[in-house]
């Protein structure tokens, strides 16, 4: 089947700008936390452990809101949707400063922005830049990765110096810059309007079987990655390396990232079939996850670990991201896509760290939970190679 023309749409000068802002803006509130949640906890008077939830949050948010962020879109308009929410984001992340109970209900507003930064860059970037899906998607998942690697790293020597509050306060003012460079777009915002050409509601992705084959790849390889976040470190450290080497190689698992961040989008766009990416992806994951059943107390070891595991978890992430523009053949459908797919996908990924961590507690070792992870890895790589099969949704 040849490929769709789609017309090129005018935009502002700072949509590419805007666009980078936003991927700095779509991990960075939420990696930095993890590194000062005991400063936090000391301040509010709480168990660092009651903490965790300031992860769980987000990820409930992604998934119960993508839909209903796809459907708020179409009567709004991309465009002013993601204004609203970096608004949102800016109020959200200053609230968790304040108190315990804003920190919760800021959490939830950076959650909901960054649900619907989520669902609306893919449309965004397949509306206006149609011809160049691969290389803008690649720049905006750049800025997400390197990113939410430097502020899970800044924050610390930025509390030492200052407090945490102050570190909040600068990711908040970066949301704020981007809220304010993202204006001009507004200009440039279209509420959905029925035309023979592309109808306002699009395609129903959920009565689509290719979708949900998407949505299954999706959702595995998140259950994947948030696995992984969560206790990569704790797998090393009781292979024997030490709580800076663990923290040294959660630090490179996203470093290692970086350059598939920027090079999976743009090759995928030159294939019409992307199963030898979801196979490398595949692979890469599992091989990783096999690594970590030998009790083997290297740092050498586990950067290998990090580099398969970061190489893996990206190129499967950022591709999906990608095919939400290249299997699609208008703006509404890509949106309903990424709706549906990531609505149940970060459901599936919520319980990833859950199951992981008591399987843990159960068995006194991480056996049982690495099975787990690498039947996800098996599960979604099959999952993406059936997906491919056709070249649109």
């Amino acid at each position: 089947m040849k490929n769709i023309v789609k017309a090129v749409k005018k935009h502002s000068p700072l949509l590419i700008l805007g666009l980078l802002l936003l991927g700095v803006c779509m991990r960075m509130p939420i990696t930095a936390i993890p590194s000062v949640v005991k400063e936090i906890a000391h301040t509010f008077a709480v168990a660092p452990t009651s903490l965790g939830i300031l992860t769980t949050i987000p990820l409930l948010c992604f998934g119960l809101l993508s839909a209903v962020v796809s459907s708020t879109a179409q009567r709004f308009g991309n465009e002013l949707t993601l204004e609203i929410a970096m608004v949102i984001m800016f109020i959200g992340s200053y609230l968790r400063i304040i108190n315990f109970t804003s920190l919760i209900i800021g959490t939830i507003m950076v959650g909901i922005a960054i649900t619907c930064i989520n669902v609306l860059l893919p449309a965004i970037i397949a509306d206006k830049y149609p011809d160049k899906i691969g290389s803008v998607t690649g720049m905006y998942n750049t800025a997400m990765t390197l990113f939410a690697a430097i502020g899970a790293y800044a924050i610390t020597p930025i509390t030492h110096q200052s407090s945490w509050q102050t570190a909040v306060t600068i990711i908040s003012a970066i949301a704020l810059i981007a809220a304010i460079v993202w204006l001009p777009n507004l200009k440039y915002n279209e509420r959905a309007t029925t035309s023979a050409e592309e109808p306002a509601k699009g395609t129903n992705m959920w009565k689509n079987m290719n979708a949900w084959w998407l949505l299954l790849f999706f959702g595995g390889q998140c259950f994947v990655f948030y696995s992984i976040v969560a206790w990569l470190p704790s797998i090393a450290m009781d292979a024997g390396l030490s709580s800076d080497q663990a923290s040294l190689i959660a630090g490179l698992l996203q470093l290692f990232s970086i350059p598939f961040a920027f090079l999976v989008p743009i090759i995928a766009t030159k294939m019409s079939n992307r199963q030898p990416i979801m196979l490398f992806a595949g692979i890469s994951s599992l091989v990783g996850t096999i690594m970590m059943f030998f009790p083997v107390g290297s740092f050498a070891y586990y950067c290998v670990v990090a580099l398969l595991l970061g190489m893996g978890t990206t190129t499967t992430f950022v591709l999906a991201m990608t095919l939400f523009g290249l299997k699609t053949k208008n703006a509404a459908d890509t949106r309903n896509l990424s709706g549906m797919v990531q609505s149940v996908g970060y459901l599936i990924s919520a319980l990833g760290p859950i199951i992981v961590g008591n399987l843990n507690a159960q068995t006194h070792n991480w056996f049982a939970s690495l099975v787990v992870i690498a039947i996800a890895a098996i599960f979604f790589t099959v999952c993406g190679v059936l997906a491919e099969r056709k070249q649109y949704v």
